[in-house]
């Protein structure tokens, strides 16, 4: 899983070439399970990067709601082709990719499995950019999971076009290349119960070119009746910036952890996979940053977490 992720991250920032227009939207909307009966809410996330006038490549966070028995949402990546259709600024776009979903789903009425797997996903979308930033969207896409039902997800939503200059630590100033940041932890464990807990985390952060960071990060996610989850991750980075001040990024990596004992095997210690979307303000003339970031723990024994950060870093 790790290896697809790390390859449409970084697919994305070759892609990307030189820094230009960047978009960032919020949708939401209503979700439908193909040839059933049953629906739910939807909302997405999307970062999307021009290529020329008519291609752009979007990394997105979607979300399916929850339909009878199951709470899925996931990571995307898409190609797009982009058709403008008038002068006033409508435009078109055709797009196509992978959606890797995590699926809380029922087993036998009590116990619930996390499941992971990959979705073909076909997309399109009418954009209308009402001033030279902000636009509105609607956008139509259809997932198809092996094996499992597919859905439909009808969206509409805003959005604002950045400016952005490209990243460099010269552009970054006293925020240097170097950052340490202390993070207040929230967890909410994938389950239908969604237990919660507060933990801490301590992050060493490391840009290593103009696109790419590097971190590791001492994780402590807090304790409840599901999880009591202490360990270390280690991701890499696909960071954008928006504007001067603020970047938006994208990390995977491995996460090595000691937990309460699993109910199948008594196992304490496991590996899993961490992916996370992550914005990060470095406020002016100064060494200090803020950062917020979501984390996705994929785990294989059935304690997959939502971890949210909310921390305050300084460069050196």
């Amino acid at each position: 899983m790790l290896k697809h992720l790390f390859s449409g991250f970084f697919l994305l920032a070759a892609l990307a070439g030189p820094a230009c227009a960047q978009e960032v939207s919020v949708l939401a909307g209503q979700m439908k399970v193909n040839e059933k009966d049953d629906q739910s809410f939807a909302a997405a996330l999307n970062y999307l990067h021009p290529v020329g006038d008519y291609l752009a490549f979007s990394a997105s966070y979607l979300n399916e709601g929850h339909p009878q028995g199951h709470h899925r949402d996931g990571l995307a990546a898409q190609g797009w082709l982009r058709l403008p259709l008038a002068a006033s600024g409508v435009t078109l776009s055709l797009g196509g990719g992978k959606y890797y979903y995590f699926d809380t789903a029922r087993d036998d009425g009590i116990h619930y499995d996390n499941d992971h797997g990959w979705a073909n996903m076909a997309s399109a979308s009418l954009q209308w950019q009402i001033d030279p930033h902000w636009y509105v969207q609607g956008q139509v896409s259809r997932l198809y999971p092996d094996g499992r039902d597919g859905t439909t997800l009808l969206m509409a939503g805003a959005g604002y076009r950045f400016d952005g200059s490209g990243r460099t630590p010269v552009q970054l100033g006293a925020a240097r290349n170097d950052t340490l940041t202390l993070s207040f932890v929230r967890t909410i464990v994938n389950s239908f119960d969604s237990e919660r807990a507060n933990g801490y985390a301590l992050e060493y952060r490391r840009a290593l070119g103009r696109y790419v960071d590097a971190s590791v990060t001492a994780l402590s996610e807090g304790s409840n009746r599901r999880l009591d989850r202490r360990g270390v991750a280690a991701q890499l980075w696909l960071m954008r910036d928006l504007t001067p001040a603020v970047e938006l990024g994208m990390g995977a990596g491995p996460y090595a952890f000691r937990d309460l004992p699993d109910r199948r095997d008594g196992q304490y210690s496991h590996w899993a996979g961490i992916a996370s979307i992550a914005g990060r303000y470095h406020f002016n003339q100064s060494r200090w940053t803020a950062q917020l970031s979501w984390n996705r723990v994929i785990s294989n024994y059935e304690r997959d977490a939502d971890v949210f950060m909310l921390g305050v870093g300084a460069g050196f």
